[in-house]
């Protein structure tokens, strides 16, 4: 049964999964090696590599006094090597929200349902 979200949609009987927001395009669940929870400062994403501007905690190496906005994604990396990407926020979010935590447990959800698929 095809499972899809605003960002996603996982086909287990086609066994391969699109992303809609991230690294767009169509993969096979059979290439999923692992998968990751993780928050990307806001102010870099689209502007380097996905999720290497991790908020870990709500505090980032680089940040100062103010706490940054960040977005909650899965890092999906494949069996070739290759790091895909899965945004989860639709918008720059506060560690520790209601919002955060929406989505964070929207990224458990499609995590485990990636994992189940695999």
């Amino acid at each position: 049964m095809t499972k899809e979200f605003e960002n996603i949609v996982i086909d287990p009987k086609e066994r391969k999964f699109k992303i809609i927001d991230g690294t767009t395009g169509e993969y096979s669940l059979d290439d999923i090696d692992t998968i990751s929870i993780l928050n990307e400062q806001a102010s870099f994403k689209g502007k380097s590599e996905p999720f290497l501007h991790q908020v870990l905690g709500g505090i980032t190496f680089s940040s100062g006094a103010m706490e940054p906005q960040l977005y909650v994604g899965l890092k999906i990396k494949m069996k070739d090597g290759n790091n895909l990407a899965l945004y989860v926020s639709k918008k720059p979010v506060n560690f520790n929200s209601d919002i955060y935590h929406h989505d964070v447990k929207e990224a458990q959800n499609i995590k485990s349902l990636l994992n189940k698929a695999a």
